[in-house]
């Protein structure tokens, strides 16, 4: 079975190479492309600035593997008014580090380096499959910079994840050299990140900004359930108010590039969830 593994990946190498030169490639967002060395990170990423600043700053996390150029479609209808971020995570495209023990909170901390250089305004997160649990990591830990996060195809239920067998197989010494970098450095994240799903459940009642999820019924990769898995955590916390889905009937995992639209819509909804949160926190007594 590992052997017939091996040859199936093999064989796709050549189309993934191309999938990832196009992911890879930070021009196709149309913005000004940046480089930073600092805090033990190099971050290279893309911001496509307003000519006139309506208060909104949207930071766009990619899933494993990908690169900024994942968000292109964002980048070319970009929200009136908005500041666009996107920017290749730590092992994937030229930023650094590649770890060889990669964990969620070493990318929270990559992500709140890129923002202490990029933006001093707090921002909406929009984070797309393992970005997903990255913004929610980063908006339970940093609610004084994150105003709200939206998770599309994510990942959040540490039960429903399944490594595949080839992905112990690609994480081994003798055979990790086999693959381009992004695939492995994917195949180290997905046999990590249940236990740190599992470490980011304890942490959910801390949730004080507006999470939206956006998922297709029909995703082979992150099960839908994990909407519900969430949906039902928040209710149980009397956090209702900070929820709010987005079930796409027929659709699979790769909302951002072949369903923009649904992606702006979730944006949307986030912007005035946002709104209403900070809002009502003015509102309150201090």
């Amino acid at each position: 079975m590992a052997g017939v593994a091996l040859l199936i990946v093999l064989i796709t190498l050549p189309s993934c190479a191309d999938m990832f030169a196009k992911f890879d490639n930070p021009a196709r967002l149309g913005g000004v492309i940046q480089v930073t060395t600092t805090n033990g990170f190099t971050l290279r990423w893309v911001e496509k600035l307003a000519a006139t600043n309506g208060g909104l700053n949207l930071v766009f996390i990619h899933g494993s593997p990908g690169g900024a150029g994942a968000w292109a479609s964002q980048f070319q209808a970009p929200f009136p008014g908005a500041n666009l971020f996107a920017y290749d995570r730590p092992g994937f495209g030229l930023s650094q580090p590649v770890w060889r023990e990669p964990h969620l909170q070493g990318q929270v901390d990559g992500l709140m380096t890129l923002l202490a250089v990029a933006t001093t305004n707090r921002v909406l997160l929009v984070g797309h499959s393992y970005g997903s649990p990255i913004a929610m990591l980063a908006a339970l830990e940093h609610p004084d910079r994150v105003g709200g996060v939206l998770l599309i195809g994510g990942d959040v239920d540490p039960a429903q994840e399944k490594p595949w067998l080839v992905q112990y197989l690609f994480c081994w010494r003798a055979t990790s050299w086999l693959l381009p970098r992004p695939l492995r450095q994917c195949s180290r994240e997905m046999l990590s990140v249940r236990g740190d799903l599992t470490q980011m459940e304890k942490q959910i009642p801390d949730l004080a900004v507006p999470v939206v999820m956006v998922h297709g019924d029909r995703d082979p990769l992150v099960p839908v359930e994990n909407v519900a898995w969430l949906e039902q955590r928040l209710k149980a916390l009397g956090k209702t108010n900070l929820f709010a889905k987005i079930i796409l009937p027929g659709v699979n995992h790769f909302i951002p590039w072949e369903h923009p639209a649904e992606v702006e819509r979730g944006i949307r909804l986030l912007v005035t969830m946002s709104n209403t949160a900070a809002n009502a926190s003015d509102a309150s007594p201090h």
